[in-house]
């Protein structure tokens, strides 16, 4: 009983501030191990709410091109190469690179919803089907510098679609809004 208390305590205690990043991928991977951009794969149904789509994401997609940064407004349009406009589910996955150890603070601006995992971490959750909107802004604890693994589930139901992922790293400037996540810091292995 007082050990499920302590565990209950100190998980309410976690969550009421930043999240703490699990270590980097080990081992690092080499430089020629890297590839440019992060990998897309698609799912197809008519989601409402981000868990409605997060279980589909465990299933291979239909593969799609790798993107260099997470930065589209499609409008009514295409949402990216999936060969459909609505009805459409993505999970972009790979590697991004924390080069120092500190807070880094992540937003969306998304239409639908959409979910940021880094090193394991839950970091964003904008969940439901809502018109182009920021998302609440996520703070991770990042203690050991190198590459994390990211994972972005997205979905967009209908008409319009928009998924742009912004940050400030430590150090930065907190004047201003927080830039799209560079092309450098995003990478894959094959």
């Amino acid at each position: 009983m007082i050990k499920s208390l302590f565990a209950f305590l100190a998980a309410s205690l976690i969550g009421a501030s930043a999240a703490l990043a699990q270590s980097p991928v080990n081992p690092e991977p080499s430089a020629d191990q890297l590839k440019p951009g992060l990998e897309v794969s698609y799912y197809f149904g008519m989601f409402r709410h981000i868990d409605e789509f997060a279980d589909w994401t465990k299933n291979k997609g239909k593969p799609g091109a790798t993107v260099p940064q997470i930065n589209w407004r499609v409008g009514q349009g295409e949402v990216l190469d999936s060969g459909a406009t609505d009805g459409v589910g993505v999970r972009i996955m790979g590697l991004i690179h924390l080069e120092t150890a500190g807070e880094y603070k992540f937003s969306f601006q998304s239409n639908d919803g959409v979910r940021l995992i880094v090193g394991g971490v839950e970091v964003v959750d904008d969940p439901t089907v809502h018109k182009d909107q920021w998302s609440d802004i996520g703070t991770l604890n990042v203690s050991t510098p190198g590459w994390y693994p990211i994972k972005v589930i997205y979905f967009e139901r209908k008409n319009t679609s928009t998924l742009k992922m912004c940050w400030r790293p430590p150090g930065a400037s907190t004047e201003g809004s927080m830039p799209v996540v560079p092309p450098d810091v995003l990478a894959h292995v094959e």
